[in-house]
């Protein structure tokens, strides 16, 4: 019975913290390349000969969904989309960092930096432009002032290499990236966030509705184990 108070109470605490991922979601429905997060349940089964077993639920794990968002256009030559799979490579203190929001401004040296204000990585290393002229081919590879300069660092993860996500909003893997050969840049785009705000509230409702089961069933456990007490005092 006490097993069943904890699969209650664990209940509880798996659907805080899926809403807290749904709320997440939704807070950054606006922001350019974010990618939404999904968590997935696992269930772990109690039981032995005397009891039924019960089915106790795990939060598995919470991963960074690399569904393509929807894209709009700019007109700005330093809004890049990605069309198909893949991420922007950037240089941070921390070592190279990935995201799906393409846009970029020029310093007065030449540099080619993220909003978050990294250096833009390249094949060869963080892209350096010859001059204001910045233009970039459905390969990814840039030019300035009739020059070429570099291909662009597209990386691409697949869904199960840990791709996790840090405080400031860009992403990590767990292994290192692999190079996008063909990443389809649309130059003058920006990608939109892939979050549907329907869908993210529909499954705070549902996780509420979870909640609520998972509470009265906790309620309920409690109130059993009380009435066996008084029943074994009286």
């Amino acid at each position: 019975m006490t097993r069943g108070l904890h699969a209650a109470a664990m209940g509880m605490r798996v659907q805080v913290h899926k809403q807290e991922v749904y709320a997440n979601n939704l807070a950054n429905a606006a922001t350019p390349g974010f990618l939404r997060s999904e968590m997935t349940i696992g269930q772990r089964e109690f039981g032995n000969a005397l009891a039924a077993a019960v089915s106790e639920p795990v939060a598995a794990s919470t991963s960074v969904d690399l569904t393509p968002g929807p894209v709009h256009e700019t007109g700005s030559p330093f809004d890049l989309a990605i069309e198909g799979g893949g991420l922007f490579t950037l240089q941070t203190e921390r070592g190279l960092r990935f995201t799906r929001d393409g846009r970029f401004r020029l310093t007065p040296d030449g540099r080619l930096l993220s909003s978050s204000g990294h250096p833009v990585m390249g094949r060869s290393g963080p892209i350096v432009l010859p001059g204001d002229e910045f233009l970039v081919s459905e390969r990814g590879r840039v030019f300035s002032e009739g020059q070429y300069v570099d291909d662009l660092f597209i990386a691409r993860f697949e869904p199960d290499e840990g791709l996790r996500r840090e405080a400031d909003g860009l992403l990590v893997g767990s292994v290192g990236p692999r190079m996008v050969g063909e990443p389809g840049i649309r130059q003058g785009y920006i990608e939109d966030a892939n979050v549907s705000v329907v869908r993210e509230m529909a499954q705070m409702m549902t996780g509420f509705r979870a909640y609520e089961a998972s509470a009265a069933a906790l309620r309920q456990t409690d109130s059993t184990i009380g009435t066996l007490i008084e029943s074994a005092l009286s």
